[in-house]
């Protein structure tokens, strides 16, 4: 590969299109196995099962398929997230390193304190995830 302008540009245009396209797809994975409240405060799904089991006024049978099908859906989520999560790395590792080309060295120390600040709170809930 040549070191052209053109070429540099293109590889550029490439890493921005696959940060986008990862960033897009990690919002509406996001979105898509989440449920929406308007006090914004994060429930976890034992709570929002017991909630709408609740408001349903589910019997011990419903209830039972109920929490069946929602245990089926976070597995099928799982897999699907297995197969998605690789590109989905590669594409926010390309940003960060596109990030750090632009940031003097005191940015690039902060920014490097936000990625394990971030890490730590990833860590930290997929802990908590695989307990359920």
């Amino acid at each position: 590969m040549s070191n052209s302008p053109r070429s540099k540009s293109l590889a550029l245009m490439f890493l921005l299109g696959a940060f986008l396209t990862g960033g897009a797809v990690g919002f509406v994975a996001d979105r898509a196995v989440s449920l929406s409240r308007p006090s914004r405060q994060p429930m976890d799904e034992r709570s929002m099962r017991d909630s709408v089991a609740r408001e349903l006024h589910l019997s011990d049978a419903q209830r039972q398929k109920f929490d069946s099908i929602f245990d089926w859906r976070r597995a099928r989520n799982k897999e699907i997230m297995e197969t998605v999560r690789p590109s989905l790395m590669a594409s926010r590792d390309s940003a960060r390193v596109l990030l750090m080309q632009t940031f003097d060295p005191e940015q690039q120390a902060a920014f490097r304190l936000i990625i394990a600040r971030s890490a730590t709170a990833d860590s930290a809930r997929r802990s908590r995830e695989d307990k359920r």
